[in-house]
């Protein structure tokens, strides 16, 4: 069974906005806790991590002109890996996407400490992390 999140854009004014479409890109095509990405459909990369970490990243809008509002990632059973969670850090400093568990989730991680008031909506204050290991004590 998979475990999904969401990585949401909001821009300054606390409305959806585009993620940066290059930064994703170049994680994908640069970061070295990846071994290899397939594509499993369209617009989904299946991510394989150097420690073992699966996840999948589905990346509406990436590649076309559409809206990048969004991303979804499917974490595999062994969830999160240290690369895993690198990998998502990267994802989120490079494409200003906060994470969240759902749309209702009441607080988003956020990377960046401008971010903290682009989701001013949540019931929670937004949550800023530095690095994957910080990452990782707010998730696990």
């Amino acid at each position: 069974m998979h475990h999904h999140m969401l990585l949401v854009c909001h821009a300054a004014d606390g409305h959806f906005a585009d993620g940066d479409r290059d930064g994703i890109r170049r994680v994908l095509d640069e970061s070295d806790c990846i071994v290899s990405i397939d594509m499993s459909g369209p617009e989904r990369y299946a991510i394989v991590c150097r420690d073992g970490g699966q996840p999948e990243l589905y990346a509406p809008g990436l590649h076309t002109d559409r809206a990048f509002h969004r991303m979804e990632l499917a974490l595999s059973p062994q969830g999160w890996t240290s690369d895993t969670l690198k990998l998502v850090f990267e994802l989120m400093r490079a494409g200003g996407f906060g994470l969240m568990d759902s749309l209702d989730a009441a607080q988003i991680i956020v990377s960046s400490p401008q971010q903290v008031a682009y989701f001013p909506r949540l019931l929670k204050q937004p949550l800023l992390v530095r690095n994957s290991r910080d990452l990782g004590l707010s998730l696990l």
